[in-house]
């Protein structure tokens, strides 16, 4: 019969456990087979006691039993197969010598001639292991004893060459064949193995050819009652059917299997597969074109590493990368690329072979599959599926045929998925960010468009990070690129499942988030993407804080299409950038400054490439000591052919946004000290003041740039006197501190400009090398009617003094701010009641005209200040607070 298939994977390592598993298996058969013994010896005493005795006895039954014993050793040694529906199916015609022995012996010797001839047959031809050799005779003596018990019970006083001995003799053979199946099926179980379950055409074709042995040994029987030697023609006889038998099947088997190869390149060449699914293809016509229980396939690539897939009968296991050792036979075909047998006799001990890489395997066929420039796998099939039969030369014929169909096959799977990946990684790079792998714009319009097109409703977000121009200055573009791929990472999570971010280029980042509700879940989700934002980012030990501003539009409110919904978002991250807010929702009533602002930018950025729209105004700083002029301060100017004089603080802050500044300051630095040379050439040696913005501190051109225009125009250092506002000093500390001593070893003055806007303290505005302190505007243009200014101002200029610094009042619009700002000790003003700003030529003519300022020193009455009755609300104390550095 077919024998079962391990459902254990092929080649799995045998371990302490695995042989401990076999010991035991092998201590459960024996028992068995000592229990069938025992079987068989009280069916035989039962025969003896009923006085059991041949059928028919002949003279001398020495010859029938050696004839007998000679007949039951070649029924095993050489059985028949058949072939059904590519299962096969294999018996032994042990039924004929049985029926005979069950007329023409007693059951004793039925079972002793058949124990010796199996056992001559199978342990002595065959070479079976002991457990299994113990089994199978122990199987067949209780079978025969069986039959024997049956035969005789049913037979009595009938003929057994009559119809009715026909039927025992028939009941008898079934019950035996029966009760070996019985006994090979609880066996198989204590294998840890189970039969496979029949199918109904399977039992009805073992029911038939149970039958037709049956009906050839009846006809024996016959021959053998009547005359012995009309047995010789009919044994003549089926030796020869089963011989040719054997040889038509094996021709059959022949053509069957080139019409299955057939068929194998057919289905092969019409299915369009990845490698892995068309390996599993493969695998399974291997088994079916080979007759085999197992294949193999190991895909190998440049560097030696192999992928392997396992199939076992239908059963799929896990594939994997494998090396291939020296030892192994498969490196052994690899190295002389010719395909090649390995069968061992089944007659062995021990018909098996262990491989490092396969595993065991009793025989096999292996072959390698080449492309045109080297080999690029090996195919393998393992154990053919009768047990008596192995592979032969024509099989590896017949083998290194299918691997060549095979290996074409895969190789046009692996093109195809090269080409289908190439397709696949060229689609993703035409829609994502190669740097930090967001979609990109294109994919990011798509997905805005499907948004739109699903619900109407959708909100459209820009993120822009502010300041990322300085990080890539002053840190270098991997430091800026690492941000980025950073800032991605955590945008991406902060709005996973709810939106889809995308990088637009630079330090843009978009955001669509479909479905929308309202604004307050737009603004909730960007305010969610900040707070990811917002923890600092290290980067080879560097702690970087980040900001970023947002704008956001909203469909179909700002916009019904994506190009509007893009544009007004823009619009509304600037106004974000300008107010410093971080997000602002857009609004139709900015629109239109914006839209200046945008408009502005351009002409600015063509002011500065032409170098004639731009000028510099100079405004008097007064000593209040003196009266005398201390410098003057440059102010940038810029008049528009079209649009007139533009305010230098509208244009200041587009420099700053659109990244200009620099440009902007370069122009007033090179104008300034021109003009100051000038001056001190004509007799007048004026100080002069410089603003400088915040971003200018990061560029490392600051310091030579600085000397290259004193030095130019031979202008001693302490002459010029740059200021910085309060926030920008504060804003990076340890940079600014760099920055500023090395400015300070050059020798030019540093003030703090704007001084009580921010949220600074003059503790660590000492640690610098700052001179002087410039109060701001809007603490100075109030002094006289708002008592909390005066503290403030007095407060501010008591402290500064203490720390060496010189002050300087901004905003003094009348002669009674004046009057106040010397009570209070003030240095130096500068506001409209001294002078406004003036070009170079009018300034020359009104120094030479000997301008002074004049003030009255007596305090008129002023509202007395309330410090003593605790009255000042909590504005006024904030700004008290600010101004003397404690908060």
């Amino acid at each position: 019969t077919r024998g079962p298939r391990r459902r254990t994977s092929p080649g799995a390592s045998t371990g302490d456990e695995g042989r401990r598993a076999e010991r035991g298996a092998a201590l459960k058969v024996c028992a068995l087979s000592f229990m069938l013994t025992a079987a068989t010896a009280g069916l035989l005493t039962l025969a003896e006691v009923h006085g059991l005795a041949p059928l028919h006895p002949v003279g001398d039954p020495t010859a029938l039993l050696v004839i007998l014993a000679v007949v039951f050793a070649a029924a095993v040694v050489t059985p028949v197969s058949f072939h059904y529906r590519g299962d096969t199916i294999m018996f032994a015609l042990t039924e004929i010598p049985l029926l005979i022995g069950l007329v023409f012996v007693a059951p004793w010797q039925l079972v002793v001639v058949r124990v010796v001839g199996e056992a001559a047959g199978l342990g002595g031809i065959r070479r079976q292991s002991f457990v299994k050799l113990f089994f199978n005779l122990s199987s067949g003596a209780t079978a025969a004893a069986v039959a024997a018990v049956i035969y005789h019970a049913l037979i009595q006083h009938y003929v057994p060459v009559s119809p009715f001995g026909w039927l025992a003799g028939t009941v008898a053979l079934g019950a035996a064949a029966t009760f070996s199946q019985f006994v090979l099926h609880i066996v198989v179980r204590l294998n840890g193995d189970r039969m496979p379950r029949r199918t109904t055409p399977e039992v009805r074709t073992a029911a038939l050819l149970l039958l037709a042995s049956a009906a050839l040994a009846l006809v024996v029987l016959d021959a053998a009652w009547w005359n012995w030697w009309a047995v010789v023609p009919l044994v003549a006889v089926g030796a020869l059917i089963v011989f040719a038998y054997s040889g038509y099947s094996r021709l059959t088997q022949r053509f069957g299997s080139l019409q299955r190869l057939y068929d194998f390149s057919d289905s092969l060449g019409s299915v369009d597969l990845e490698p892995s699914a068309a390996g599993w293809v493969v695998l399974e016509q291997v088994e079916s074109v080979m007759r085999a229980r197992r294949a193999q396939l190991y895909l190998i690539d440049q560097s030696g590493v192999a992928q392997r897939q396992m199939l076992n009968g239908t059963e799929q296991s896990p594939s994997g990368s494998v090396r291939l050792p020296e030892t192994s036979v498969l490196t052994e075909v690899l190295r002389t690329g010719m395909a090649t047998l390995y069968a061992n006799n089944p007659g062995t001990t021990d018909p098996n072979t262990t491989d490092p890489v396969i595993g065991t395997f009793r025989d096999a066929l292996i072959a390698p599959l080449r492309n045109a420039e080297r080999a690029v796998g090996l195919l393998v099939a393992l154990d053919r599926d009768e047990a008596l039969d192995t592979f032969d030369t024509d099989d590896l014929r017949l083998f290194e045929t299918l691997a060549a169909h095979a290996v074409s096959t895969l190789e046009r799977s692996r093109l195809m998925e090269e080409l289908q990946l190439e397709v696949e990684t060229r689609v993703y790079q035409a829609t994502h960010d190669h740097l930090t792998k967001l979609p990109n714009r294109s994919l990011f319009l798509n997905r805005a468009a499907a948004a739109l097109e699903e619900s109407g409703r959708a909100a459209i977000a820009l993120l822009d990070m502010d300041r990322f121009k300085d990080v890539n200055d002053t840190l270098g573009h991997d430091i800026g690129d690492r941000l980025l791929c950073e800032v991605a990472e955590r945008l991406s999570h902060a709005a996973y499942g709810r939106a889809t971010v995308a990088r637009l280029g630079g330090d843009e980042f978009a955001l669509v988030v479909p479905n929308i509700i309202g604004p307050e879940e737009a603004i909730g989700i960007v305010r969610d993407l900040q707070a990811a934002l917002s923890k600092p980012i290290d980067i080879d030990g560097l702690s970087l804080a980040i900001s970023a501003s947002t704008g956001v539009a909203l469909a179909p409110e700002h916009g019904e299409n994506i190009a509007a919904l893009l544009q007004r978002a823009d619009i509304a991250m600037y106004i974000a950038k300008d107010r410093r807010s971080g997000i602002e929702l857009y609004s139709a009533s900015r629109d239109q400054s914006m839209q200046r602002r945008l408009m502005l930018g351009g002409h600015l950025l063509h002011a500065l490439e032409q170098g004639e729209q731009l000028s510099v105004m100079y405004q008097p700083i007064a000593d209040l000591a003196s009266g005398q002029v201390m410098r003057v301060e440059a102010l940038a100017r810029w008049k528009h052919p079209e649009l007139g004089w533009v305010p230098a603080g509208e244009f200041i802050g587009i420099a700053e946004q659109m990244g200009l500044i620099g440009q902007v300051t370069d122009f007033v630095l090179a104008e300034a000290c021109a003009q100051a040379g000038r001056w001190r050439q004509a007799g007048i040696n004026l100080g002069l003041a410089i603003n400088l913005s915040g971003r200018e501190l990061s560029d490392d051109r600051l310091v030579s740039l600085v000397s290259h225009h004193l030095t130019k125009n031979k202008l001693p250092p302490q002459s010029v006197t740059l200021e910085l506002t309060e926030t920008e000093v504060m804003a990076d500390l340890a940079e600014v501190s760099a920055v500023l001593a090395r400015l300070a070893r050059l020798g030019v003055r540093i003030a703090v400009d704007d001084y009580g806007t921010g949220y600074s303290s003059l503790a660590y505005l000492h640690r610098l090398p700052v001179q002087e302190l410039k109060i701001d505007r809007s603490f100075v243009t109030n002094l006289v009617d708002d008592p909390s200014n005066r503290i403030i101002v007095r407060s501010s200029i008591a402290m500064a003094h203490s720390l060496g610094l010189t002050v300087v009042a901004e905003g003094a619009e009348d002669e009674v701010t004046c009057a106040v700002l010397a009570d209070a000790g003030c240095d130096a003003v500068q506001g409209y009641y001294f002078s406004r700003p003036k070009t170079a030529g009018e300034l020359q003519r009104w120094l030479i005209d000997g301008a002074t300022l004049s003030y009255s020193k007596e305090l008129p009455p002023l509202r007395p200040l309330r410090i003593l009755d605790g009255s000042l609300d909590d504005d006024d104390l904030q700004r008290v607070r600010r101004g003397t550095g404690q908060a």
